[in-house]
């Protein structure tokens, strides 16, 4: 029973983030074909949509698996690929997040640091870096996720017991990719939230509305960064309980990460539709119309 409970929430999440985040990447797209090009942050948050995305098929063919006990039918070949890419595109997602502050960072704050403006200057070409690093240093560190699996034979519960405890390696993969990006967010965050603050006060007093609305802008940024990482914390020191018990031998708790990931893929995009303009406004857009056209078609039937 309580299987079936975790297989339905689990399956609800996946339905309710792969709507967001497939919006999102549709937004873009089309943003992308009237444009021929996107912003360093329209970037970020596309590709963070998309490895949302793969995360959540990944995990579709994991849940069915473990909950039905598969294992011994889909072979060892299909676990080696599937817990890599299900290790691989969770943390890109959290380094594109942390990247995404960065940016923000950098494109908010006015400073006179050299590094500051040439980065600014060369913001385009830095974001190719960054995604480029990010995909290399997690897939070097989700690869060796395969060699950790190790089934036994003829036991009750093989498809759910097969990782060997490794301490050493799962907290260098929790400190490269969770606790660095998570620092890098903080960082970000903190320092746009100082530079609003001091500049408050000069924002009042030479108020237009250029400004006014700039201001409303960074505020807003501000808040949608800060909920990020609340969300992020909150969904990471989850996994991180769950992963230090499976370290000690409690593998069951296994789903319990999975379904963070899931939480994390379905909520991010909620959070970044809500604060980020151009996604809020196309979002309210395509509600009215359907709301529209819902009235309509109601409308004709009570007529005919």
């Amino acid at each position: 029973a309580s299987d079936i409970m975790q297989m339905s929430v689990s399956m609800v999440i996946l339905w309710f983030g792969f709507l967001g985040n497939t919006f999102i990447i549709l937004v873009f797209f089309l943003e992308y074909r009237r444009r021929r090009t996107l912003r360093p942050y329209e970037l970020i948050v596309t590709l963070l949509a998309l490895c949302n995305i793969f995360t959540e098929l990944s995990t579709v063919i994991w849940l069915i698996v473990y909950f039905l006990d598969l294992c011994t039918y889909v072979g060892e070949m299909l676990y080696y690929i599937n817990d890599t890419l299900i290790t691989f595109f969770p943390k890109t997602a959290i380094w594109f997040t942390a990247w995404l502050c960065f940016i923000y960072c950098v494109k908010i704050i006015k400073v006179d640091w050299k590094f500051f403006m040439r980065l600014k200057q060369r913001i385009s070409l830095a974001v190719n870096y960054m995604i480029t690093g990010s995909v290399l240093l997690c897939l070097l560190l989700s690869i060796p996720v395969s060699f950790q699996i190790e089934f036994t034979p003829n036991t009750t519960k093989m498809c759910r017991l097969y990782y060997k405890p490794t301490d050493d390696k799962e907290l260098r993969l929790i400190f490269l990719t969770s606790f660095l990006p998570l620092v890098l967010m903080l960082a970000s965050s903190i320092g746009i939230v100082i530079f609003l603050c001091r500049h408050s006060r000069n924002m009042d007093k030479n108020v237009t509305p250029k400004s006014s609305s700039h201001s409303e802008a960074h505020t807003s940024v501000a808040i949608m960064l800060l909920c990020l990482i609340a969300f992020y914390i909150a969904c990471a020191g989850t996994a991180l309980s769950a992963n230090l018990k499976i370290v000690s031998g409690e593998f069951d708790l296994a789903v319990a990460i999975i379904l963070t990931q899931l939480i994390y893929s379905a909520g991010s995009p909620v959070i970044l539709i809500i604060g980020t303009v151009k996604l809020r406004n196309s979002f309210v857009i395509s509600y009215s119309r359907e709301f529209f056209k819902c009235i309509l078609i109601n409308s004709r039937a009570i007529v005919n």
